[in-house]
Formats: structure tokens, C-alpha cells, sequence
């Protein structure tokens, strides 16, 4: 006897209708000439929600959601609807700009949800955040180096200074982005709160918060972020922005709970490090060459590698930048979206509402996309669908986890994706890692040892063996080399300062597609990829070190110097 359960079909028909109208909005957002966005990933700004009150916004079906300066960004189903004219039209009058999307009930309630969570910080409002280009300007100027910032903190965690949770909170932001962290690590411990910095890669402690001033901090960060302050037993992801003037920073917040209290990481995000195009890679004439090329085809799969804080979305990014033009419809599914690029669809992946790259890559081949970018692929059938939408004309953007150029080809092979198609539809597989830039202030020159003037040689000979004498910059085997070590001073971090990457590829040529069939190695995919003389990971890199760009020792944390 089958067992009818009314409530569990009544929950997927909802689901179904759901589904329903958010791909019904896709194909809508055209006709109404705006943008389609799921909100149900992305968690609203407080101040946006402040902009519209909740009984106006769900009266007209409308969830402010982020506000930048005077720009506050707006979703509703029905953009031309009376209702939304009505109350968005006093809004424009008071000198505001607004930034429609198209979105569904079930992302409007998403946001709606919040408004909870807004009238709860009224209680903890009082010395409210200023994270203003002038406030942090100024609060950057009272030191210069993480030494002086633990000083000032310590002085400010003795004092009874008010709001002093505030006044914690503006520092740690301000000093990351004096610093340029690329994150902001808050760890409490037994006795103690840890403040770590990101820099150039590497972790290093800033600070020590007393523990009793956690609950506030968190409160104070959950509320600008758009978190639920209640939950502290799950881990929560959201988001907010700060505006310096000519740029807006992203920060992507991370907590998740640990023994001694919640954990945060916070991601910044700031355009200003991004690379604008192609040209911005440190990349050697010859790959730039095969880059270029990949990217100028109407069709075809150009696949970046590496493990994570690799630099592959800066690479991604800075390839959409080049495609980008009023006559390519580019369409993205990230996981999640980074940075907002100007005249491109980019969508979130939210996993927990269905919508994963393998149902958004289905979904964006019905946009009639020229370019669509796959944050990763991580399955068979996002592959195969990725592979198929190469063949029928599209150019796709992706990331795959491999250690080498060379392995993207078995691991495709892996994910059941025909060999004899991998041929047709793959341009090109880009491998990078970052290293650390030495400081021009404070670097040392020095010569080689024998270990050393062994391994740049070895290298440099494999170069010359393998006809890479247009890639060598002029450098050849020696019996010793010039290179730079890292000394440190008031202006960098260790002896390093900024970071830049290494990279090689594998171009698909005649000689890698004739060994397809024989479902071949890492290995031998390499081999045969050395016709193109596009130099490896580790050539790249012995060439920036005799560049004087990295040392070998950064090069040898990266790559294996032993490799080739």
C-alpha cells in the first residue's frame, strides 16, 4: 500500500513553483531590460533595508537589498508595476540613483526575512559604524606599521573609551586595507582573541583581544553582514560594502563556530587589486600570444588551475574584462560572485535551493549567452554539459582542480568526458600559483651558491635543450647568478611586498591531440605539450627570480625546485 502524504506533496509543488517562476523571470528580465538576480544567496545590506521600511517594501514587492552612497539597489518581480512606481519615484526625487533587478517572491522574502534581524540591532545601534574613505583615511594616518596598530589597540582595549566595540571594529578595517590584507582573520582562543592579517599570502598576528569584548564584536559584525545574531551553533556566510569614494570594497564574511566562541574571516574584496585585462598578467610574450588567441576564438573551453588563493578568479576576471564589449552577452554562476563586473550577468550558486553550476550552466545556454564563465567544474555532468556548450558555439570559461596545465586533460578524461571531443572543444589549460614580490626599497642583490647556481642552471638548460630561447629573456647557463634576498623594512612585510604569479599552459596543438585516444598521463600530455615551448611553472619562476622579481627561496615554497 502506498503511503499518501498530503503535506510532503504540497512542499514540492511549492518547490516546483518556485523553480517555475525563477526561470520564468530569467527569460523576462530581456523584455523588461534589466538584470535577473537570485537573492536568496546574498544577504542584505542593514543600511539598504533602513532605506525602505518593511511594510512599504512588501506592500510594493520591493527588497532593497545593497546601498552604495547614494546608490541603492532594488529587486522586485514586477518593475513597472504602479505600486513600485509609487514608492520608488519620491526615492529618485531626493537625488538617489537606483539599480533595478528583476527577482522572485521567493528572493524578495528572502530579504524581507532580515528586516527581523534589523529591528533587533536597534538595540546595539547607538555609535553607529563610519567606515567612510575620510574616517578610514584618518584612522590609517595614526600608524604605520602592525607594531604601531597592536600599540594603538592595546590603549584602546585598557580604556573605557565609548563605543569602544565600534572603535575596534574601524580599526581592524582600516589597518587591513592600510596593509592591503586580503583577509581578516578574528580567532578566539582560551584566554584570548587572536587578530591575524592576510598579507602577501602569509598569516601574521596583529593583535590580542581580550575575550570578554568578543560577544560584542561579533554581535556588532553579524549585524553588518545581514547574519542571524541568534545563531551561533552554524556556520553563516554573508556580506557588506564599504564605500571609499572612487571604488567600493566587498567584504565576504565568514563565522563558523569554535570551542571558545564564533570564528570569523573576512574577505576583502578590493577592485583596486584585480587586474583590468590580459595585459595585467605577468604572463611571458609567448603565453600572452596563446591567450589572446584562446580567447579570440567564438567557441572553445579555456580552463585555469590551481589551488585555492591561487589568483584563478583574478585570472577569470581579468578575461571577462578583455571579452567583454556591447555586442557579447556574457553570463557567469559563481560560487560566489566576487566582483561585480559592469554589463555582465553574473549568478550566485545556492545550492541549497537547487540552483548548482551544473543547473545554472543548463540554465544559461537558454539566455543565449556568447561567453558563459563556470566558477569550477566539479562533476562528470558539469563537465560533459560545459564540453557540449564549447561544441555548439559558446565560450567557456571554468576552473578545475588539477596540480599542472599538463593534468587537466586526465582529469577530464576522469569526469567521463569523450577523449575524442576534448580535442575539439579545449583551447587552452592555464596552471598558476602567486609568489611573493620582493621590495624594491630594501631588497639585497647577492650572487648564487652552489646548490643554487646548480638548480637555475639544470633549468635554463632544459630551456635551451627543449628551442625556449625566445622565453629566456636573454638568460643562458652560467657558472653563477645574480639574484635578490629579502631583508625588510618599514615599508613591506618580511622583505616582500604585493604578490605576482607563475604560469604555464598546455595549448591544444596537433602533438597533445594525437596521444587523446591512448588516455594518456600527466606525463605524457606534458611531453607532448612541449612543441608549443610555452615555458613551465617552475621556468617561469626561475625566470623571475633572475628578474629579480621573487627570491628562490619564495620560489621554492611554491614549486618544486627539483621538478623539471
Amino acid at each position: 500500500m502506498i503511503d499518501f502524504d498530503p503535506k510532503k506533496q504540497d512542499r514540492e509543488i511549492e518547490d516546483l513553483k518556485k523553480t517555475e517562476e525563477e526561470e520564468l523571470l530569467k527569460l523576462l528580465s530581456d523584455k523588461y531590460g534589466l538584470p535577473y538576480i537570485d537573492l536568496r544567496g546574498i544577504a542584505p545590506e542593514p543600511d539598504a533595508l533602513r532605506f525602505i521600511k518593511e511594510a512599504d517594501a512588501r506592500r510594493a514587492l520591493v527588497a532593497p537589498f545593497k546601498l552604495v552612497g547614494r546608490k541603492l539597489y532594488v529587486a522586485t518581480p514586477s518593475p513597472h508595476s504602479p505600486a513600485v512606481e509609487e514608492l520608488l519615484r519620491p526615492i529618485e526625487t531626493r537625488g538617489n540613483e537606483l539599480v533595478m533587478y528583476v527577482a522572485s517572491h521567493a528572493s524578495l522574502e528572502h530579504v524581507f526575512s532580515r528586516y527581523v534581524d534589523l529591528n533587533e540591532s536597534s538595540k546595539v545601534n547607538t555609535g553607529l559604524l563610519d567606515l567612510s574613505l575620510e574616517k578610514m583615511e584618518t584612522l590609517a594616518n595614526t600608524f604605520s606599521s602592525p607594531a604601531d596598530m597592536a600599540k594603538l589597540f592595546d590603549e584602546l582595549l585598557a580604556s573605557n573609551a565609548l563605543y569602544k566595540t565600534t572603535r575596534i571594529i574601524e580599526l581592524i578595517i582600516a589597518g587591513a586595507l592600510k596593509f592591503d590584507a586580503s583577509d581578516i582573520h578574528i580567532e578566539p582562543e582560551e584566554d584570548t582573541v587572536r587578530l591575524r592579517y592576510r598579507l602577501n599570502g602569509v598569516l601574521e598576528d596583529i593583535a590580542h583581544i581580550d575575550a570578554p569584548s568578543l560577544k560584542q564584536i561579533t554581535s556588532r559584525l553579524k549585524l553588518m553582514a545581514g547574519l542571524k545574531l541568534s545563531t551561533t551553533g552554524n556556520s553563516q556566510d554573508g556580506r557588506f560594502s564599504i564605500d571609499l569614494g572612487d571604488v567600493e570594497v566587498d567584504v565576504r564574511v565568514s563565522v563558523i563556530p569554535g570551542s571558545y566562541g564564533e570564528s570569523f574571516v573576512m574577505r576583502l574584496l578590493d577592485p583596486r587589486h584585480t587586474v583590468a585585462d590580459t595585459k595585467g598578467l605577468a604572463v611571458l610574450p609567448i603565453l600572452r600570444e596563446a591567450l589572446e588567441h584562446a580567447l579570440s576564438r567564438p567557441n572553445g573551453v579555456v580552463l585555469t588551475t590551481g589551488p585555492t588563493g591561487s589568483g584563478k578568479t583574478t585570472t577569470l576576471y581579468a578575461f571577462l574584462r578583455e571579452l567583454y564589449s556591447p555586442g557579447v552577452k556574457i553570463l557567469t554562476i559563481e560560487d560566489p560572485v566576487e566582483y561585480h563586473l559592469e554589463g555582465i550577468t553574473q549568478t550566485q550558486v545556492e545550492e541549497e535551493k537547487g540552483y548548482t553550476f551544473l543547473s545554472g550552466l543548463r540554465a544559461a545556454l537558454r539566455q543565449d549567452p556568447d561567453v558563459i564563465l563556470v566558477g569550477e567544474i566539479r562533476d562528470e555532468d558539469t563537465a560533459k554539459v560545459a564540453i557540449n556548450a564549447a561544441l555548439t558555439g559558446h565560450l567557456v570559461l571554468s576552473t578545475l582542480h588539477t596540480n599542472s596545465a599538463a593534468g587537466t586533460i586526465p582529469r577530464l578524461i576522469d569526469l567521463k568526458v569523450n577523449p575524442k571531443v576534448i580535442g575539439s572543444a579545449l583551447s587552452l589549460a592555464l596552471a598558476q600559483r602567486l609568489v611573493r614580490v620582493l621590495c624594491d626599497d630594501c631588497k639585497h642583490e647577492d650572487v648564487t651558491n652552489e646548490k643554487e647556481t646548480r638548480i637555475i642552471t639544470n633549468i635554463l638548460g632544459t630551456m635551451k635543450t627543449a628551442g625556449m630561447e625566445e622565453s629566456m629573456l636573454g638568460f643562458s647557463p652560467a657558472f653563477q647568478y645574480r639574484v635578490f634576498r629579502p631583508v625588510g623594512c618599514a615599508k613591506c612585510h618580511g622583505g616582500y611586498r604585493g604578490r605576482t604569479g607563475i604560469f604555464e599552459a598546455v595549448v591544444m596543438n596537433v602533438e597533445v591531440e594525437k596521444i587523446l585516444a591512448n588516455n594518456p598521463s600527466e606525463r605524457e600530455v606534458k611531453q607532448a605539450a612541449v612543441s608549443s615551448k610555452i615555458p613551465s611553472l617552475l621556468q617561469d619562476g626561475i625566470l623571475k627570480v633572475l628578474q629579480g622579481l621573487t627570491s628562490l627561496e619564495e620560489l621554492g615554497k611554491t614549486v618544486d625546485l627539483l621538478g623539471d
